[in-house]
């Protein structure tokens, strides 16, 4: 933890065996590298420390509450859910749509839904909570951009909308129609049939 080589210490704070050293967690939280505390963002084991989670929820680095937005440790804490969803930096509410600890907040969930921009929404649009949410996944099958449809689509969280798998196999745009020809979970998939891939998963914030 005093090492002054950053990767050393960023290493450390992904260490899952940090459970049984609280103090060891405390100081990581207040690294002066952005680095290390993003990567105890991402720690699984910080879900019993409400006072790290809070420390770095406040983070002035959106990176770090980039990084804890996507952790499903916070699943029990409402609060800090809350807060993350209306973050001022998209980056951090696109991976808070991603996260499966908001299964159980519905009011976020609606919150994400309604986000101004699409990679919020087409993330959310991902989440296999909406197999629990049949308002909001009938929302996100009409949003505006086919990005989200196309998302959705793809979903095996529609498998028991069939209202909202109908909206979508006669949707305008033909990625979302093959997104949903594609999806596993849905009788007659052709995901394996095809030589084109339309889809692809989001892996990296992408540019505003």
């Amino acid at each position: 933890v005093n090492d002054e080589d950053y990767d050393i210490r960023y290493s450390l704070a992904r260490n899952p065996a940090l459970t049984d050293y609280p103090e060891i967690v405390e100081r990581l939280s207040k690294d002066d590298e952005w680095s290390v505390r993003s990567g105890l963002a991402k720690n699984p084991t910080i879900a019993g420390s409400p006072t790290v989670i809070q420390t770095l929820t406040s983070d002035e680095d959106w990176h770090v509450r980039q990084s804890l937005a996507a952790n499903p440790a916070i699943a029990n804490y409402p609060k800090i859910i809350e807060r993350l969803s209306t973050d001022k930096d998209y980056e951090v509410r696109y991976n808070l749509a991603t996260n499966p600890a908001i299964a159980n907040y519905p009011d976020i969930i609606k919150t994400l839904a309604s986000d101004k921009l699409p990679p919020v929404r087409q993330n959310l649009a991902e989440n296999p909570a909406l197999a629990s949410f049949p308002e909001v996944a009938q929302a996100l099958a009409t949003d505006e951009d086919w990005r989200v449809r196309q998302s959705l689509a793809d979903n095996p969280a529609i498998a028991n909308y069939p209202k909202i798998i109908e909206r979508l196999s006669t949707d305008k745009d033909y990625e979302v129609r093959y997104a949903l020809a594609s999806n596993k979970a849905l009788p007659g998939s052709t995901a394996s049939s095809s030589p084109w891939q339309t889809t692809q998963p989001v892996t990296q914030v992408p540019a505003i």
